[in-house]
């Protein structure tokens, strides 16, 4: 009789064993994982995620993105929309630049013609100054002198400014062709890094 009680007292606690095995652990969070309320959030381990759809995908299926992933997609598509942005804004300036420096080319080669004239003028009146017997004829052609030489500075002085000028517009040129081509390339190694970090199981 005692031995029939011991096991039933057996099957009972075996059978409370067997009811409480089925209980299943809690789904593990990480990037990928299926969630189902949009917005919801969660802590695990140390890192807090969100449900919603990833900004890299297309897909619209719920699932669960850390923080770090959401912070890095975003800063992503940011950074691609203001580099479209700009790479059309530098497009734009390329014609300008290019009319700014035709036109400042076009300037100093007519600047550069006064100046070859005006020198010439200095020559010929500092020569004539030079053979010039009156004082009343030395006083007049030392004052053109004076003049032809304010101008062939003044010329010069124009010539440096609008070489100047054209140094700066083909700098800008440079960079409105180039620019784009780093800004594309900057873009794809953010975008990497978003992948990186909204990679499943992270």
């Amino acid at each position: 009789m005692r031995k029939l009680a011991t096991i039933s007292m057996a099957l009972i606690v075996a059978g409370g064993v067997m009811i409480a095995a089925p209980a299943t652990a809690a789904p593990t969070i990480s990037n990928g994982v299926a969630c189902k309320k949009s917005g919801a959030t969660i802590s695990q381990s140390g890192f807090k995620y969100k449900c919603g759809t990833n900004p890299l995908s297309t897909s619209k299926k719920l699932t669960w993105l850390s923080i770090d992933c959401l912070t890095s997609a975003n800063a992503y598509l940011k950074a691609a929309k203001d580099a479209a942005d700009i790479t059309i804004k530098l497009a734009a300036q390329i014609p300008v630049i290019d009319l700014g420096i035709t036109n400042e080319k076009a300037d100093l080669a007519l600047t550069q013609a006064k100046l070859t004239q005006t020198q010439t003028k200095l020559t010929e009146t500092a020569a004539k100054l030079a053979a010039a017997k009156l004082d009343v004829e030395k006083k007049s052609l030392t004052a053109a002198v004076a003049s032809w030489t304010a101008a062939v500075r003044a010329y010069t002085s124009k010539i440096n400014a609008i070489t100047l000028s054209i140094k700066k517009l083909e700098s800008s040129r440079s960079t409105a062709t180039t620019q784009p081509a780093l800004l594309k390339a900057d873009i794809a190694n953010t975008k990497e890094n978003a992948k990186l970090i909204c990679s499943k199981g992270f």
